[in-house]
């Protein structure tokens, strides 16, 4: 065959192709441009959802989204997420998984959860004015006054313990937020040490328990007034917290003979134990807790009162 019929079959043949080619792709293009993608409706956070908070219909909304994107443990319908509660966070926007919640009957695995190591979770009862007008909520701190009558038919109170931390008021393990409606509870759950606790289930039976609700941080007068001279000396009835003006040593007894058991950093600041002794040079000595929850003796020459 001739060379030029060689080249114009050639070229015949690519144009063929290419047409064909062409029509080929056009025709899949408008097939894909013709169909719609297939979408479901998802549950959404309509705003930030704590861990352990309970989800209402108010926290969710819907979105659409390709059905190919949506995972298979997404929430569908808001039933079936709400009434449950949370187990991680969920940020506004995000899909409502069904593995990141859990029913209300598995409620007291929060309060474990919550619970830190060596302590124990106990209630009380409470009404409004004991729970100082509902105004407690969980994390907060709280003193716990008792009051309790005596032979002469006068009532007495005192401060059996300070600065606890609150888990649960009533059902609620989360902060209210301030758009959710007031609500009224009956008991609140306190996290305290195993002693603690038997205090305070002792005083609910000997008289009347009350809640003092704590600032978040100490005020500025407390820091700056320490302790007068005569404070020094004086046994409280309860627990106070104590800071250190400058390093000191805690010692296993109350003297200067005793061993050292640990080195106290300046500014620490210490739990007073209630229990003073003299010494046979008539210093006084204190026992105390530290940070790290070591008890031992420390003399009050060096110490600053900061909170009775």
């Amino acid at each position: 065959m001739k060379p030029k019929k060689i080249l114009l079959l050639a070229v015949i043949s690519g144009l063929i192709t290419t047409f064909l080619f062409y029509t080929i792709m056009n025709k899949q293009i408008s097939s894909a441009s013709g169909e719609e993608a297939m979408m479901a409706e998802v549950i959404v956070a309509r705003e930030d959802i704590q861990q352990n908070q309970k989800i209402t219909e108010e926290l969710l909304t819907r979105k659409q989204m390709p059905e190919d994107q949506v995972h298979a443990q997404t929430a569908r319908k808001a039933s079936d997420v709400v009434g449950l509660f949370a187990t991680a966070d969920i940020k506004e926007g995000e899909s409502v998984m069904l593995h990141r919640v859990q029913p209300s009957e598995d409620e007291d695995e929060f309060v474990t959860k919550k619970v830190t190591e060596g302590h124990r979770a106990v209630s009380i009862s409470v009404d409004y004015v004991k729970s100082v007008s509902n105004l407690v909520e969980p994390e907060d701190f709280v003193d716990v006054v008792l009051s309790e009558g005596t032979e002469g038919e006068t009532i007495e109170s005192k401060v059996i313990l300070e600065n606890v931390r609150v888990l649960s008021v009533g059902q609620r393990m989360v902060e209210k937020k301030s758009d959710e409606p007031e609500e009224e509870y009956t008991a609140v759950t306190l996290e305290l040490k195993q002693e603690e606790a038997v205090k305070l289930v002792n005083g609910s039976e000997r008289g009347n328990l009350q809640l003092v609700l704590l600032s978040e941080q100490i005020s500025e007068r407390e820091e700056k007034e320490g302790a007068s001279p005569d404070t020094e000396n004086k046994t409280t009835e309860h627990s106070s917290y104590i800071t250190l003006p400058e390093q000191s040593l805690l010692r296993e007894g109350p003297g200067l003979d005793y061993p050292v058991s640990d080195v106290i950093s300046k500014g620490s600041k210490l739990k007073n134990l209630n229990e003073q002794k003299t010494d046979d040079e008539e210093r006084m000595w204190m026992f105390v807790e530290t940070p790290g929850e070591k008890k031992g003796w420390i003399s009050s020459r060096i110490l600053k009162q900061v909170n009775e």
